[in-house]
């Protein structure tokens, strides 16, 4: 099996942090895989767009979607359902680090940018997925479809109790000007291929990540008691 560039270097980076910052990680127990599906409502804007002229879509172009609300650019969007290890997570908030970047359209698209969605699970844990790659982009004034790939990661309980998975993620939305009423859906998949390294690296970054996360909830906790 070949193993990409993008895999080693994702690896080696991530390593690099562990190995370098191990004094600073709570015991956390990696248990396998995530199973389920968590869907997230609300509304987004595409608010920069090269790709559109007087003739339609612009395959060349470069087009923005943020994600509405308090928080907007960000977001955030509602947990309305969920299945399997999701379940804990509904009605939370998931809010984005970054909107969606992308150039062309159809099947023939580019990501611009690595996007995630994150969520604290009050009084349970932290719930992210972070997308690497889309797979195919259509939209117009009333309607969006974008599909993409990447892992999602649920860290919950006491002891604190991880779980990856490879991600696959639909964002469907109508309305009207470029603004829509979105359902964004993450599902965990079977991996494939080099994913099982992509994993690994997700792993690794949790088991760095584990504190701030901690303290994340702690936070969040002490606000609202």
């Amino acid at each position: 099996m070949k193993i990409s560039k993008f895999v080693w270097s994702v690896l080696v980076a991530f390593a690099t942090v562990a190995l370098i910052a191990p004094q600073q990680v709570e015991a956390v127990i990696v248990d396998g895989r995530v199973n389920g599906q968590i869907q997230l409502t609300g509304t987004g804007t595409i608010t920069e767009s090269t790709g559109i002229n007087s003739n339609g879509i612009n395959s060349n172009g470069i087009n923005k979607l943020d994600f509405n609300g308090q928080n907007s650019p960000h977001g955030p969007l509602s947990v309305t359902n969920a299945t399997g290890d999701f379940i804990p997570t509904v009605g939370s908030q998931a809010n984005f680090n970054l909107p969606i970047r992308w150039t062309g359209s159809g099947s023939s698209v580019t990501l611009l940018d690595v996007f995630a969605w994150s969520i604290l699970i009050p009084g349970d844990g932290f719930a992210t997925a972070t997308f690497f790659s889309l797979k195919s982009v259509t939209f117009d004034e009333d309607s969006l479809t974008l599909i993409g790939m990447g892992t999602t990661q649920l860290i919950s309980g006491d002891p604190l109790v991880q779980k990856d998975s490879a991600a696959r993620i639909v964002i469907q939305g109508t309305g009207q000007d470029f603004t829509y009423n979105l359902t964004v859906v993450t599902t965990a998949v079977t991996p494939e291929g080099g994913s099982g390294l992509c994993l690994l690296a997700i792993g690794l970054v949790g088991l760095v990540a584990v504190e701030g996360l901690r303290r994340k909830i702690a936070t969040r906790q002490n606000r609202y008691a």
